[in-house]
């Protein structure tokens, strides 16, 4: 089976095809890496759903209220607030709009992809926040407008300042024309 058949089944069929694995004599640990799943999405997964493993029947079970008791009675001592519990057994289902289902398998599925973006981010963040002579790095944060066809302005420029910006620009990675737009764009934004 394979990880995108595995999140397509619902809860019940999972908890099913888990336990006919287990009771064929596999470990848990072998089933996910069989499918592809990671321990703490599995876990997740099983939790949320008012499920557990039971290590003396090697096999997934719904919480049952006694365990729920003796796991909210040692929070109780602590002046926390108690949360609504609710528990499902095999005649229930979780209660997930199918909206939501739709959302989570989204997200699931482009995880690399959200973290990418938000290490990127960052990444632009810390070298925005940072002055950019001490870690001496250019990063380059235009949209990009390549689709419009940029047409060339003319501009008068201090010749001294020409000069020294023709020497800046020689051995860089990028275009002229991207840090002359990123060093405007970075004027006006500590000027506004």
């Amino acid at each position: 089976m394979t990880k995108e058949e595995f999140k397509k089944m619902n809860f019940k069929d999972k908890v099913s095809y888990l336990n006919a694995k287990l009771s064929e004599g596999q470990t848990v640990i072998k089933i996910r890496e069989d499918i592809g799943i990671g321990e703490k999405a599995l876990q997740r997964d099983i939790k949320a759903n008012g499920y557990k493993y039971d290590n003396k029947s090697k096999q997934y079970i719904a919480n049952t209220d006694a365990n729920i008791e003796s796991n909210t009675t040692s929070n109780t001592s602590s002046n926390t607030q108690k949360k609504d519990i609710v528990v499902l057994d095999e005649n229930t289902s979780p209660i997930l709009k199918e909206s939501q289902e739709v959302a989570i398998n989204f997200l699931e599925e482009n995880l690399e992809v959200f973290e990418l973006i938000v290490e990127k981010f960052k990444a632009n963040t810390m070298s925005n926040t940072t002055s950019n002579t001490e870690n001496n790095t250019i990063v380059v944060d235009l949209i990009d407008d390549k689709h419009l066809k940029p047409q060339a302005k003319a501009f008068r420029v201090n010749m001294f300042v020409y000069k020294e910006w023709q020497e800046f620009c020689e051995n860089k990675r990028f275009s002229k024309q991207d840090l002359l737009s990123m060093a405007m764009k970075e004027y006006m934004e500590k000027y506004k």
